[in-house]
């Protein structure tokens, strides 16, 4: 008798309970968020990295046109340099270049001297100085006595397309260095004179 009092009970909550209507909307309305959370990271990592991408090869093809200069370059030129540079970039953020000349001197277990330095562009790189030099030191190559460097070091600010508070502002670097390929220097507006 007991059993049959429950009975109607235990229908009506295995109906309750057995029934699977709506369980696609409901699963729909909670993942969803999550789904387009995760397509919006992918897209600003990728847009990130591509970013990045795109100033390292720019940052080299600039280097790479200054090892090939052999007269004397000018303000001019290294304003068109940073032109090429940020349409190459395409960033929508400003950047900055510093395009210095380092020469290598053997004596003394190796040191570094600053030739010339400039910067195009606003943001925290300054003109190096002798002083640099120190600092610089380790990171770059040692080579022949006398020996010219091309060092090109460019920054940008990052800043995602939205702002989700996960994805800050990254501030991306790039430097490239190499040796002059057709000239001994390469040679600044007064600092010194192209050797042939």
């Amino acid at each position: 008798m007991l059993a049959s009092l429950f009975r109607p009970l235990l229908r009506a909550l295995r109906r309750r309970f057995g029934n699977e209507d709506g369980v696609i909307a409901v699963e729909t309305v909670v993942i969803t968020p999550f789904l387009l959370m995760g397509l919006l990271f992918s897209f600003e990592y990728y847009d990130m990295f591509r970013q990045q991408s795109l100033m390292e090869k720019a940052t080299y093809t600039v280097t790479d046109a200054l090892s090939r200069e052999n007269g004397v370059i000018d303000d001019t030129y290294i304003d068109n340099l940073k032109t090429t540079f940020d349409m190459m970039v395409g960033a929508r953020n400003p950047t900055q270049l510093r395009v210095s000349v380092v020469r290598f001197h053997a004596a003394a277990g190796g040191s570094y001297e600053l030739r010339w330095s400039e910067v195009r562009g606003t943001g925290e790189l300054i003109p190096l100085t002798q002083a640099h030099m120190d600092e610089l030191g380790p990171s770059l190559p040692i080579m022949i006595n006398g020996q010219d460097l091309i060092l090109v070091e460019s920054t940008n600010l990052h800043r995602p397309l939205v702002t989700n508070g996960l994805v800050s502002d990254q501030q991306m670097n790039s430097r490239m260095f190499m040796t002059l390929r057709f000239a001994s220097q390469l040679c600044f507006v007064g600092v010194c004179t192209p050797t042939s």
